[in-house]
């Protein structure tokens, strides 16, 4: 996984995602627009649509002060609800806010202290400079060739809603329960957006809270314009190729270690168990007991305690990563929920 700050903005790269820090003030949606228009200049993305992206990304960041303001005065951020998939193969769900520090293994909880609000946190003084409870924005490509998508993911660290429950995707051009930024959303990406529970990137030990995401298509995404001899120009894969092809090479062994460090940075570390199985080029990493990845023949799976599968190629190990801690904190999720009814 690559981080980085407000320097060195440009390029958004196969097999990495990105995460900047955003400003947990009024200046938060201003600095994402200025983030996202510079990181992805290299993607390939229509004006029109970098536009719509762009106007996407800043509606995403200013949906986060209402988060704050909410978890704050004891609102809809301090409810537990359900966890429902969206239209997009990610789940909608939200909880209350998540406290501090990495979450107990799911395997290991016995018993739950009632959620509770989040400390009061300083404010940023530099995007450059993170400070745990503060959005982030993140960027990253998924999908093969011409099924490439850039994703754009707005991170808080509150599991709930303005509401008190989730907003419904197939609702929200209907009813202003979601507030007319996800109305934008939802009718710029064409539905192609959703939230879900998962853990910071950038505070280095997964602060627990929830990400909202849009998703448009970059078939185009490290391409090369070439003049063909006769004039006609064509699109020739480049950099995406061949970090496609990179990945194929690794060993399940490889992968599975580089799972279990993107894993680590989002508060498993020393949590997770790993076999590898050389000669079989084969290998499992337990996360807790019921979700486990397999790692074998050029394709990542997770096993979910529900029987689920989740499949991806190797090119795709920052969504593999990423559903991982999704599927965990749903998990906890309702475990919390149990708990609460209990």
């Amino acid at each position: 996984m690559r981080q980085q700050g407000s320097n060195g903005l440009r390029g958004v790269h196969v097999g990495s995602c990105h995460a900047w820090p955003l400003p947990a003030d009024a200046t938060c949606a201003t600095v994402a627009r200025r983030v996202f228009r510079d990181a992805v200049s290299g993607v390939g993305l229509e004006p029109g649509l970098l536009d719509d992206c762009v106007l996407m990304a800043s509606e995403l960041a200013a949906n986060t002060l209402h988060a704050r303001a909410v978890a704050g005065t004891g609102g809809g951020g301090d409810r537990l609800v359900s966890v429902a998939p969206d239209m997009g193969g990610e789940p909608i769900s939200t909880a209350g806010p998540a406290t501090y520090g990495a979450a107990t293994p799911a395997d290991a909880v016995t018993s739950l202290d009632p959620v509770t609000l989040l400390d009061t946190v300083t404010s940023l003084e530099t995007v450059a400079r993170p400070v745990p409870g503060c959005p982030e924005l993140w960027l990253y490509l998924r999908g093969p060739g011409i099924r490439r998508e850039l994703v754009c993911k707005i991170f808080d660290g509150y599991r709930g809603w303005r509401h008190g429950s989730a907003p419904s995707v197939a609702r929200v051009p209907a009813t202003a329960v979601a507030g007319r930024g996800l109305q934008i959303v939802h009718e710029l990406s064409g539905g192609r957006w959703g939230h879900h529970l998962t853990r910071a990137r950038l505070d280095g030990w997964g602060l627990r809270g929830k990400a909202v995401w849009f998703a448009v298509p970059a078939p185009l995404a490290h391409a090369r314009l070439v003049d063909d001899v006769t004039g006609p120009r064509a699109y020739t894969p480049s950099a995406g190729v061949t970090a496609t092809r990179a990945n194929e090479r690794l060993s399940a062994p490889q992968v599975a270690r580089e799972l279990e460090a993107m894993l680590a940075e989002r508060g498993f570390r020393g949590r997770m168990v790993r076999v590898d199985q050389p000669a079989s080029d084969m290998s499992a990493l337990s996360v807790c007991r019921g979700l486990t990845v397999w790692c074998r023949s050029g394709v990542v799976s997770l096993a979910t305690p529900e029987g689920v599968r989740e499949r991806w190629n190797y090119a795709d190990l920052v969504e593999a990563a990423e559903q991982t801690v999704r599927r965990y904190e749903e998990l906890e999720l309702s475990l919390d929920l149990a708990a609460a009814e209990a």
